[in-house]
């Protein structure tokens, strides 16, 4: 038995259809990816890392230095995560100018006595273990500066106007993936640009453990929404936690989006149970999802 499920992103707000196609055919792609790998070479970490890799090179998702939203100052920083049923895992957070950050998160999860590398100390990991690096002319997001370079005396009014700006973001196209492979080895993984003209060194969710990205025994889960309700929540350890203790993997994925709901912010997740039984649900307008149980 073999299973994949793959997301790109819950949207709260209004997309074009055209938009919506784009992210569908992504997802897609990116699936069918994913799906070959796990056939044909029947590894788990493997395929969820192609797939995410697909999906940071498509500049419709908010993932990869292609397509991730750029900060309040025209910076791109990105976060990714992976976990296995072994409770091994790895994590990069406001890492800047790598083509796949979901590449660095399994090589911190395989090669790295620390489970999260942050920021420069992320890039030099990168860099040593040569990955690609992208150049900033390369990539999008021109923000004036002065944004944040307000007097000490203007702060807290710059504060309160940026928390009000927040509100008006309703895309969220992180994107993850879960697979089982024969050998019942599961693995979860999201990467994610964040949230557009986030302040300098926010950090959301994805690669949070518990949070954005959970994997044991028992199963695995990706979300996806508002990055600092999902972590308050422990959004995918809430769904494996309540698989471990008997609930159906898609009852346990609607109840926990049931209470982000109740707490008032848009979040999607996706999950699979060490049977291949996927649970997928969302709070949004749009998630595009596609799973798959090969028996």
């Amino acid at each position: 038995m073999k299973a994949l499920v793959v997301h790109g992103g819950c949207d709260e707000g209004f997309l074009p259809d055209e938009e919506k196609r784009a992210r569908l055919s992504g997802v897609r792609d990116a699936f069918q990816e994913g799906l070959l790998i796990l056939k044909e070479m029947d590894s788990a970490l493997d395929a969820v890392e192609h797939v995410i890799k697909n999906l940071e090179d498509n500049p419709h998702f908010d993932a990869g230095v292609i397509g991730s939203f750029s900060n309040m100052i025209g910076e791109i920083e990105m976060d990714a995560a992976i976990m296995d049923s072994n409770e091994s895992a790895g994590g990069v957070i406001r890492i800047r100018n790598i083509a796949h950050p979901i590449s660095v998160a399994r090589k911190v999860m395989e090669e790295m006595p620390h489970l999260l590398l942050c920021g420069k100390g992320a890039e030099i990991f990168a860099r040593i273990s040569g990955f690609r690096e992208i150049s900033p002319e390369e990539q999008h997001g021109n923000v004036d500066q002065r944004e944040i370079t307000k007097l000490p005396e203007e702060f807290r009014n710059f504060i309160l106007e940026y928390t009000e700006r927040l509100k008006e973001h309703k895309l969220f196209s992180t994107v993850g993936a879960v697979a089982i492979d024969s050998k019942g080895y599961i693995v979860a993984g999201t990467s994610t640009g964040g949230i557009a003209k986030a302040f300098p060194g926010r950090v959301g969710d994805s690669a949070i453990i518990g949070a954005g990205t959970f994997a044991t025994f028992y199963g695995g889960s990706s979300a996806t929404g508002i990055g600092e309700g999902i972590i308050r929540v422990g959004v995918t350890r809430k769904v494996v936690d309540m698989v471990e203790n008997g609930t159906p993997i898609q009852e346990a994925c609607s109840k926990v989006v049931d209470i982000c709901s109740r707490r008032g912010f848009p979040c999607g997740v996706i999950a699979l149970d060490r049977d291949g039984n996927a649970g997928i649900s969302h709070n949004g307008h749009f998630m595009p999802t596609l799973s798959i149980k090969l028996d």
